[in-house]
């Protein structure tokens, strides 16, 4: 059975954000894509919004991580 790793949200946000702008799509394309809700890709792009401080500080925990270091709830309150 293979590990289960965990990702960090703030560059899941950004390869969501870049790949919608490089393919031009919807967040409903991307979300269908994503076999998610639209409302869980808007949640994610919400977290570009936090300043630009903490998502470098958040971005500098690298990914793929072995447990959850930040959720995106736990993000979501520092807006």
């Amino acid at each position: 059975m293979s590990k289960k790793t965990f990702r960090n949200p703030i560059i899941q946000a950004r390869e969501i954000a870049l790949e919608i702008q490089l393919k031009e799509l919807t967040q409903g394309q991307m979300a269908r894509k994503l076999g998610c809700s639209l409302s869980r890709v808007s949640q994610m792009l919400h977290l570009l919004k936090l300043p630009e401080e903490k998502q470098r500080e958040i971005e500098a925990l690298g990914d793929h991580w072995d447990r959850r270091v930040v959720t995106e709830r736990g993000l979501r309150r520092n807006r």
